[in-house]
């Protein structure tokens, strides 16, 4: 994915502001290096109320600002009060990533992703009336990478993760080790050249075996209800995990490697994904 010239940035920048007033490039200092997000304060929030706050990882070689303009989630966050975090990896070799590997001789990075995420959330709490118990991820690919990474290790602070296009780089039976029941929603295509829904690149999990996986950790015993919603989109949704939890997965036949622009029964899968994580905080089920 090609990142855009700095001149074209700063024109959608100010077109951006003039319509919203309220998206910001900032930088946080971690580790002694700037680091960049893109920060959505909605229309009308009330930061005594305490607002959810939701993350969005670009994928591997993108941007904060294509992921913006692939994944635009400011409707929903004027409508519902959402804090929005659209964050910027660095660079590896070249190209930028999110780390979503613990340190060890394997991973082949060294960027401290989890502690700027962390260090982050320190402070957009400090200087935000944030719902601490109403932490979310969403992601394309690498980025939804880094989504099962933060819901395998810090489990205890995000509430809920909706990976697109992504799978699971994790180990199983021992790198993964959620402390709590996490809900999952996932879309992924069947014609995808880079994750391939049924595994086969090296490290890559096929996605029967993800789903698997998050429906053993989270007690789900029920059978799945399975829906087909059109346009080759088949949902299959596991409920009646422990607290309420549930995964949820959209399989697009003949889907390829994209943040996907289909109809999902009628909505928009930034509205889809929404409707998903806002239903549980870590306690579970949202009463």
């Amino acid at each position: 994915m090609n990142r855009r010239h700095p001149l074209l940035t700063s024109v959608l920048l100010m077109q951006i502001g003039c319509a919203k007033n309220s998206l910001e490039m900032e930088t946080l200092t971690h580790n002694g290096e700037d680091r960049e997000y893109f920060l959505y304060l909605p229309d009308g929030a009330a930061p005594e109320s305490g607002m959810p706050l939701l993350f969005n990882f670009h994928g591997f070689g993108g941007t904060s600002e294509s992921q913006l303009d692939w994944s635009d989630f400011r409707s929903l966050a004027d409508a519902h009060g959402v804090l929005l975090v659209y964050p910027q990896g660095t660079e590896l070799d070249g190209t930028t990533h999110w780390n979503s590997g613990l340190p060890g001789p394997d991973n082949k990075s060294s960027a401290d992703d989890f502690g700027f995420i962390e260090a982050l959330i320190g402070e957009l709490s400090a200087s935000h009336s944030v719902d601490t118990d109403r932490i979310y991820a969403t992601g394309y690919s690498n980025g939804g990478f880094m989504n099962y990474s933060l819901a395998c290790y810090h489990s205890d602070v995000f509430a809920a993760i909706a990976p697109v296009a992504s799978t699971m780089l994790n180990d199983f039976e021992g790198d993964c080790a959620p402390t709590r029941p996490v809900p999952v929603l996932s879309a992924n295509g069947t014609s995808d050249g880079v994750v391939p829904y049924n595994g086969g690149t090296e490290g890559f999990q096929a996605i029967p075996d993800v789903l698997d996986y998050w429906v053993s950790h989270n007690n789900i015993g029920a059978a799945p209800d399975v829906t087909e919603l059109g346009g080759g989109i088949e949902h299959t949704l596991y409920a009646g995990g422990e607290d309420g939890v549930a995964v949820s997965h959209y399989k697009i036949d003949g889907g390829d490697h994209v943040w996907f622009s289909d109809d999902f029964g009628g909505s928009a899968l930034t509205t889809v994904v929404w409707e998903f994580l806002s239903a549980y905080d870590l306690n579970g089920v949202r009463e």
